[in-house]
C-alpha cells in the first residue's frame, strides 16, 4: 500500500491508523531482534543494514557476527554512535581503526580510548590526541592494560609454583606410604561415604 492509499484508509477507517502504527512498531522490534541476535548470519546483517535506521545500524555494528566489510562501511557512517559501535566490535580491522583514531568526533575517539580491548598501538596513538580528555583516558587505559598483563603473568607463575609443590607433596606421600595417591583419595572418599551412611 502506498502513502496515498494509507492516508485514504486512515481517513475513512480510523481503526486502521492504530493497526498501521502497531505494524510499524512490530517491524522496528523485529529489526532490533535481528540486529542483536547472536544467531543472525552476516549476510542477513548486511541485507538489513541497507534499509536500517541509524539506531538499528548501531545495533548491527555491535553484533559479534557483523563482518569486517560491513564494519568498514559503518565506520564511515554520518552518525557518531554508529561509528563508535563499529570501532568497539572485535571484528574491526586495524586499518579502519587507524582511520577512526583520526575521527572528527571527540566522543568516538574517547570511546575508543576507554576500551580495554583496543590494540595497544591504537591506545598509544590516542594517548597523543589533541584533545586532552581523550589523551588522558587513553593513557589510563593503556596503564591498566599493561598492569593487568603483568598481574596475569604473576598469577600464572603462582599457579605453576603451586602445581610443582603439589606434585612434590604427592611424590613424598607415595614414598612414605608406598601407595598411589589415587588409592589414598579413593580410600578417603570410601571412608567419608561410610561415615555418612552411619549418620
Amino acid at each position: 500500500m502506498n502513502i496515498i492509499g494509507m492516508e485514504f484508509a486512515t481517513s475513512f477507517y480510523p481503526s486502521t491508523k492504530g493497526a498501521l502504527r502497531q505494524a510499524a512498531q512490530d517491524h522496528a522490534l523485529n529489526d532490533r531482534i535481528i540486529a542483536t541476535s547472536a544467531m543472525t548470519a552476516p549476510d542477513v546483517l548486511e541485507a538489513l543494514s541497507r534499509t536500517a535506521s541509524p539506531m538499528i545500524l548501531e545495533l548491527i555494528a555491535g553484533n559479534a557476527n557483523c563482518p569486517p566489510s560491513l564494519l568498514n562501511r559503518l565506520a564511515k557512517h554520518h552518525s557518531a554512535s554508529v561509528r563508535t559501535a563499529a570501532a568497539e566490535n572485535s571484528n574491526m580491522n586495524l586499518e579502519t581503526l587507524w582511520q577512526l583514531v583520526q575521527d572528527e568526533d571527540d566522543d568516538v575517539r574517547f570511546s575508543m580510548a576507554e576500551n580495554h580491548h583496543m590494540p595497544e598501538l591504537v591506545l598509544k596513538a590516542l594517548a597523543e590526541d589533541h584533545n586532552p580528555y581523550v589523551a588522558c583516558r587513553a593513557s589510563k587505559t593503556l596503564e591498566r592494560v599493561i598492569e593487568s598483563r603483568s598481574v596475569a603473568g604473576e598469577t600464572q607463575s603462582w599457579k605453576n609454583f603451586r602445581a610443582a609443590e603439589t606434585r612434590k607433596r604427592l611424590m613424598q606421600l607415595v614414598e612414605e606410604t608406598g601407595q598411589n595417591p589415587i588409592t589414598q583419595v579413593n580410600r578417603f572418599f570410601s571412608n567419608l561415604y561410610n561415615y555418612a551412611r552411619a549418620i
